[in-house]
């Protein structure tokens, strides 16, 4: 039984499309003009993190609404009527105010670092950086910000739409092509103001924290311009050094986790949860000094053939993605669980074909070949993709030919695995 479509969902049916076409178009480019902001391997990755992370947000999303939806029913203080174009714009800025402080706080907390520090993965800086949002384990804990709105009696309807609004601003933000605006750079969230945010320079460590106005670190001092003679340099101080998207949102509450058994005082291991990410707790041995001049982007040795597949069909995968969060707002979300593990498969696939390691390319292949083999012969026996759509013949034969080169490719890359590895840029 179809449900009602959220308007948030059919949105993002919309948007996300330009977004991805928009990091394809300007990775093409990139390449093109010689540029070196977008590198392969690490293009793929963002792509491979952002499908999984938004696939699982399915799930993760309705407890964010819920509990705001509740709080808002049960403890507002102020009715406000939605035919105000007051309300809708004291919405927005009211939540880029909370934006702040949850992304502040995102930084300074080790146990919100632990999530929000896949953004910061990377250590380049482009469109695909900005997809690479850790929305499922942000979810968990970034409705508590949002509870003053719901206490104020901002309605349902006014915080999603500011919500998505917000997210969907910080997209374009993400580029090294947009140089210095001027007067628009004090006021809002830019190009300059948020590469100074992703840096890892000491100048630049944990600045710029605002979504769409610059006013709230102008105002709590957390403002800093970018500086010529300082060129932005991107990353974490503690970086992943690996491709699995898995592992790039596991890493941190890892080594967190680590870090809390081993702690040897009571005291100490619930200090962990909110010192900043570089505290040590006494007894344990201290980390390394940051040096910047031995910061450099990761890179691996690839056989030839992995990080082109990943990325290719990396273009193939986002597509069902959008697809599966359509289909979760209309179906409920029982109806697109085993679509959602069939894009999560998909992505460790992916993942594992850019491993340095052999043995896990070759899994990664395995792992793949048996997806290709599971969609021709779902679309062939069933003539339906999942959640009961069903296929014109036209797509039946789209999908199985797609499935056949695919293997194809995958055949003379798993041939390629044998020759010297080389560098992909």
């Amino acid at each position: 039984m179809a449900q009602d479509v959220s308007p948030n969902a059919l949105i993002a049916t919309i948007v996300l499309p330009v977004f991805y076409l928009a990091v394809y178009a300007d990775y093409a480019l990139s390449r093109a003009q010689g540029r070196r902001d977008y590198e392969i391997k690490d293009t793929a990755t963002s792509l491979n993190v952002s499908v999984l992370t938004s696939v699982l947000s399915v799930f993760t999303i309705v407890l964010r609404i819920a509990i705001y939806t509740f709080a808002y029913q049960h403890l507002a203080l102020f009715q406000w009527s939605l035919d105000s174009a007051w309300i809708w714009l004291l919405g927005l800025l009211l939540y880029d105010f909370t934006y702040y402080w949850q992304h502040r706080l995102g930084h300074e907390w080790h146990l919100f670092w632990a999530s929000h520090v896949v953004h910061h993965s990377s250590d380049r800086f482009n469109l695909s950086t900005a997809l690479r949002v850790p929305t499922v384990s942000m979810n968990l804990w970034t409705w508590i910000f949002a509870l003053p709105l719901a206490l104020l009696g901002i309605p349902p309807q006014v915080f999603a739409v500011a919500y998505l609004l917000n997210l969907l601003y910080q997209f374009w933000i993400h580029t090294e092509r947009v140089g210095k605006l001027g007067w628009f750079d004090r006021c809002f969230g830019s190009p300059s103001n948020h590469r100074v945010h992703h840096a890892v320079n000491d100048r630049y460590l944990d600045k710029n924290y605002g979504g769409i106005l610059m006013l709230w670190d102008r105002c709590f001092g957390t403002f800093v311009e970018e500086c010529e003679a300082d060129p932005p340099r991107y990353g974490t101080r503690a970086p992943v050094r690996s491709w699995d998207p898995l592992w790039i949102n596991l890493d941190t509450p890892v080594a967190l986790a680590r870090q809390i058994r081993a702690a040897p005082r009571w005291r100490d291991k619930l200090r962990s949860l909110w010192m900043p990410p570089g505290w040590v707790p006494a007894g344990l041995p201290s980390k390394p000094e940051f040096e910047l001049s031995q910061h450099q982007p990761f890179d691996s040795p690839l056989p030839p053939g992995h990080a082109s597949y990943a990325l290719a069909h990396g273009f193939l995968l986002w597509p069902q993605m959008v697809h599966q969060l359509y289909s979760g707002a209309a179906f409920g979300l029982w109806a697109v669980l085993p679509y959602g593990i069939y894009l999560v498969w998909t992505c460790a696939a992916l993942g594992l074909l850019l491993s340095p390691s052999p043995a896990r390319r070759r899994l990664g292949r395995w792992m793949e070949g048996l997806r290709l083999a599971g969609s021709m012969l779902l679309v062939l026996l069933a003539g339906q993709w999942f959640v009961s759509v069903v296929l014109p013949p036209w797509a039946i034969v789209l999908i199985a030919l797609t499935a056949v080169l695919s293997a194809a490719a995958l055949w003379r890359i798993a041939g390629a695995d044998g020759a010297p590895a080389r560098q992909q840029g």
